[in-house]
């Protein structure tokens, strides 16, 4: 009985679909990335903010201050040997109108990988 209980809790893991990042950390997005896969961050600060880009500037950058408002993939769902683009905002700058308009892939259109 015990065999067929344990059987039975074995599944493939849940896909997480790509569009899921969006509001992420991009603390949480990377701890949560399967080995195989990579992504590539841009700061989106100017276009969205007119704010001057900060991120990475500094080998301390704390990626948990970081949210992610736009994310593209060559995978619908992040899974192995996904390429993953996101674009991010530091958390001063991620206000509810923008997480709003992140959600309706409002800046998708300034990452090169969305197009």
């Amino acid at each position: 009985m015990a065999m067929v209980l344990a059987g039975c809790g074995t599944h493939d893991e849940p896909q997480v679909p790509v569009d899921s990042l969006v509001g992420q950390s991009v603390a949480q997005v990377e701890g949560n990335l399967p080995q195989s896969s990579s992504m590539v961050s841009y700061d989106l600060s100017k276009p969205v903010t007119g704010a001057e880009p900060k991120y990475g500037i500094s080998d301390d950058a704390n990626h948990s201050d970081w949210f992610v408002v736009a994310a593209c993939a060559n995978t619908k769902n992040v899974e192995d040997d996904t390429r993953l683009a996101v674009g991010v905002l530091h958390a001063d700058a991620y206000s509810k109108n923008v997480a709003r308009k992140a959600k309706t892939h409002a800046f998708d259109r300034y990452l090169s990988e969305c197009k």
